[in-house]
């Protein structure tokens, strides 16, 4: 009798002591909250230099803007010059800037997402810029909404005589494609000829539209005529017309 009493007791205290853990209240489950989607992740392989200057000098037009007129002609905007297309000029390929541009109204700088191509810089995704709604769009020239973000090439040109420099700025689908194309014709030299520039000729060029009421659409086009060395300040020959003369049309 002793004996059970002592025992019992002897459980007793350890129950006060350690007592025996207990299930935790059931919690009410809240169903997760679907995150809102977040712009994408835009790699970029800048190196830092790179980045500082963009942030202290943004890249944007080298020397004399060149655009590409609606009647065919290159020109240069601030004297009304057509470019002779006979005109040699070095193509600094490496130097070319590529991004989203937004326009402002007059006196006001644009809005500009951009970067040097051949130093890492990757194009962020049009959605990520926002103002994606047409019904806040303003109307174009086409009677239609109109993107207010523009796809832009800016490809820099160099005059060999005087060392002068343009910039042949565009935000057209033809006008994208030949520095398109004549990029891809200077990455085929990095791997002949690394340490050249192509040399090219601004020729006009077209084609027929399929609407017959459109007609002819001239086009912006490069002609390569030749390279010339990059770390070099003569003027190159490209009266030789080696078989670097491919011609780019758009």
């Amino acid at each position: 009798m002793t004996t059970r009493t002592s025992q019992q007791t002897r459980q007793k205290t350890n129950t006060e002591t350690h007592p025996r853990p207990v299930a935790p209240a059931a919690k009410a489950v809240v169903p997760a909250t679907k995150a809102a989607p977040s712009a994408p992740a835009v790699p970029d392989d800048r190196s830092y230099v790179s980045h500082y200057l963009d942030e202290v000098a943004p890249a944007s037009i080298a020397g004399r803007l060149i655009k590409f007129s609606k009647s065919g002609d290159f020109l240069l905007p601030d004297t009304e010059e057509t470019v002779d297309p006979d005109e040699d000029f070095v193509a600094l390929c490496d130097e070319t800037l590529i991004g989203w541009i937004r326009f402002r109204g007059d006196g006001e700088p644009p809005d500009r997402h951009a970067g040097l191509l051949y130093e890492g810089f990757k194009l962020p995704p049009r959605e990520a810029l926002g103002e994606l709604d047409p019904a806040t769009w303003q109307i174009g020239l086409s009677g239609l909404p109109e993107d207010p973000w523009k796809h832009q090439h800016m490809l820099v040109l160099q005059r060999p005589a005087t060392h002068e420099l343009f910039t042949f700025a565009t935000a057209s689908n033809t006008g994208r494609r030949a520095v398109g194309n004549l990029l891809r014709h200077y990455n085929r030299l990095r791997t002949s000829h690394p340490d050249t520039y192509p040399v090219v000729r601004l020729k006009p060029s077209g084609f027929n539209h399929k609407d017959e009421r459109i007609g002819w659409v001239a086009t912006s086009g490069f002609v390569v005529v030749g390279r010339a060395p990059k770390a070099s300040a003569a003027i190159p020959d490209t009266s030789l017309k080696t078989d670097l003369n491919d011609e780019i049309p758009f």
